[in-house]
């Protein structure tokens, strides 16, 4: 049975919880442990074509700043784990030089995981599902806001996406649902010479 699991966002302020976040492999674990409830460390590295001993050493590292956690015991020496938290949240800028790098180094491993799949959806796409095709959507847009229009317009978006993050547990997917990445970003842009 999966555990039940709270969906509110964890905010990370500290320097050495988003390093120890801000690596491919803890990504990757992370997503599968959320996305098979629980795993052991073999069976994460047979899915993700690792060594269980790697699989392991990353897993324990997560676990000690709460990213997992150990699942139901199990027969043997199998010591499955499970998600610990699932939506996570920071600041680019923090309390010091430190938790700046860290944030920003976390960033950047998150973003080029999510635009690497973006590539990867885009070049195989003919071989997916008609429906599939159809239903997903990529989208550009240059618009002129305010910073209090851009906080709301991310605000409401993000509002929207968070309305189906509890599907995170397999008892509340719906039949013929499958994962989904959503990558929504809004920033500001340096002016042209002639300041638009």
């Amino acid at each position: 049975m999966f555990r039940k699991m709270s969906f509110e966002s964890r905010r990370l302020t500290d320097a050495r919880v988003m390093r120890a976040m801000a690596h491919p492999t803890r990504i990757d674990l992370m997503e599968l442990v959320a996305r098979e409830g629980e795993l052991t460390a073999t069976e994460a590295g047979e899915r993700l074509g690792l060594t269980p001993a790697n699989c392991s050493f990353h897993l324990r590292q997560l676990a000690k700043h709460g990213f997992v956690e150990e699942g139901a015991p199990r027969p043997g020496r199998a010591r499955p784990w499970r998600i610990g938290s699932v939506r996570h949240s920071w600041d680019e800028t923090g309390a010091d030089a430190e938790t700046d790098a860290a944030a920003q180094a976390l960033t950047s491993v998150i973003l080029d995981r999510d635009i690497a799949r973006l590539h990867e959806w885009i070049a195989g796409r003919r071989e997916v599902d008609p429906a599939w095709r159809e239903a997903a959507f990529l989208g550009e847009s240059l618009m002129y806001l305010t910073p209090q229009e851009l906080a709301a317009l991310g605000e409401a978006i993000i509002e929207r996406v968070l309305a189906y993050s509890d599907r995170i547990d397999p008892e509340r997917r719906p039949d013929g649902a499958v994962p989904v990445q959503f990558l929504t970003a809004g920033f500001p842009l340096p002016p042209t010479p002639t300041g638009n």
